[in-house]
């Protein structure tokens, strides 16, 4: 299985935050990205999850290379 990169820009309270992952799919990279966030902010993954849960427009998940 090939691991394609993903990159995130996340609004983390008003802070821009730009991360890189090699995953599977978008929804493993997610996965990822939001356990790097929480690392980086020192807050739980939960606290991360409902921050980016979809209600609101303030993440972006795209595709960099295969």
């Amino acid at each position: 299985m090939t691991k394609n990169l993903y990159k995130g820009s996340f609004n983390v309270s008003g802070q821009p935050i730009t991360l890189h992952t090699r995953s599977v799919s978008k929804d493993r990279a997610y996965d990822n990205f939001i356990i790097q966030l929480a690392k980086k902010c020192n807050v739980g993954r939960f606290s991360m999850l409902s921050m980016f849960d979809g209600s609101k427009d303030n993440y972006l998940i795209e595709e960099v290379s295969k």
